[in-house]
């Protein structure tokens, strides 16, 4: 799949505080740099983020807010490929869309440097459930 003109994208990352801060220093490494660049505006920290324990879980949302970021053309794949080897300590689930509306799902749970695509990812377990009670009942 291949993503054209603007790139969007919204990533929640799950774990403890010292991985995901792990994580942000892999960010600011300049990894990801041959996909687009990296700015701190990206990465949005839990509101108890500062408070939390080292060791504590919580979470971090890694996102471009709708702000389109210009591109000719984006791999989904290629990206992961170099992103989830940064997220093995850490559960994420996320989404990568263009100005189209192409979307590309996926899920890398934690301790693994791969992902799942589409329909294997839950965003919201909740309501998920409750639509896949209600295929099953029809």
């Amino acid at each position: 799949m291949k993503l054209y003109d603007e790139l969007y994208f919204e990533i929640t990352l799950e774990g403890t505080k010292s991985e995901l801060k792990k994580f942000v220093k892999f960010l600011k490494s300049g990894e990801l740099d041959e996909f687009f660049e990296i700015s701190s505006d990206y990465i949005v920290y839990n509101d108890a983020f500062a408070a939390t324990d080292e060791e504590a879980q919580t979470d971090i949302i890694f996102t471009n807010d709708d702000l389109g970021i210009e591109i000719s053309s984006f791999s989904p794949e290629d990206f992961l490929d170099v992103f989830c080897k940064g997220t093995r300590a850490l559960d994420v689930r996320g989404h990568l869309y263009d100005i189209d509306d192409e979307e590309y799902t996926f899920r890398s749970p934690k301790g693994d440097s791969g992902y799942l695509s589409g329909a294997d990812t839950v965003f919201n377990d909740e309501l998920d459930e409750k639509a896949a009670e209600e295929d099953f009942d029809e």
